[in-house]
């Protein structure tokens, strides 16, 4: 957490945070939106078209996914008097992951923009440290052979065991059709970064769902709470709560059941 800090305020004199001129702004939004559109449809040779010329080269080699779709997160970040920016977009992409498919992940991404020849475009900047969803990575200097160690280390990381990181005490909570009752199961994040949690399920009389802590830091866990009054004696049905933990958009069903009041027996007394 030291680190970030220091880091975000050493980059302040680079990316000062400034309102920027209405149309300086309204240029930059419809590039970033025409780029990364280009990669939703599938249409490289069109995003080329809005890269830097130092940077066509890196560009034209780097890998290309398409993308389900994107979403532009604030601020912008401007610097040298409003030619250069810092941009921040969640993109959404599927990913394949064995045994559970191909599945679609959410994920931030910082590009950096500059004007060139009257026209916003996008370039690749090297700094020491880039945010990646996992935490911040260190970009190792050519000669740094320890560095490209670890970075090629960190790259083997499969996505299934960076999914494994996340974990979640149970799968079964245990309520009650007639009477009150409670229960409640623990997300632990063992990432090195972030992650976000949040609970979906169909609404229902009587039934609360609370988490006690929705940003997870890494080490950190979250309690879920399910509290149920029912409103009448009826007999429940099974019902499935999904834990959404983000940024990996990973799904663990929790199985909410309902106990029944016990049968009365032969010889069964009242005192």
């Amino acid at each position: 957490m030291r680190y970030s800090i220091a880091l975000a305020f050493a980059c302040l004199p680079l990316f000062a945070q400034e309102k920027p001129p209405a149309d300086v702004d309204t240029a930059l939004r419809a590039r970033i939106a025409k780029f990364y559109q280009a990669f939703v449809d599938g249409k490289f040779r069109l995003a080329d078209q809005m890269v830097a010329e130092e940077s066509k080269d890196y560009f034209f080699e780097m890998e290309k996914t398409r993308y389900i779709s994107f979403e532009q997160t604030e601020p912008i970040a401007y610097s040298d008097n409003f030619t250069k920016a810092k941009v921040n977009t969640t993109i959404a992409a599927e990913r394949r992951v064995a045994r559970m498919g191909v599945i679609v992940m959410k994920q931030p991404m910082i590009s950096y923009w500059k004007i060139e020849n009257g026209q916003w475009n996008w370039y690749r900047f090297r700094e020491k440290y880039v945010d990646t969803p996992f935490g911040r990575a260190v970009v190792p200097d050519e000669t740094d052979v320890e560095l490209h160690r670890k970075v090629s280390n960190f790259k083997k990381v499969s996505p299934e065991e960076l999914m494994s990181r996340v974990k979640v005490s149970g799968t079964v909570v245990a309520l009650s059709s007639f009477q009150p009752a409670a229960g409640a199961v623990t997300v632990s994040n063992d990432m090195p970064g972030q992650v976000t949690v949040e609970v979906n399920f169909a609404p229902m009389e009587g039934l609360k769902i609370t988490v006690d802590k929705k940003t997870l830091g890494n080490g950190e866990s979250a309690k879920v709470s399910f509290d149920y009054t029912p409103p009448n004696t009826i007999p429940k049905g099974t019902i499935i709560a999904n834990i959404v933990v983000q940024p990996l958009n990973q799904i663990f069903p929790i199985t909410l059941t309902f106990a029944t009041p016990r049968p009365a027996r032969d010889g069964d007394t009242n005192h």
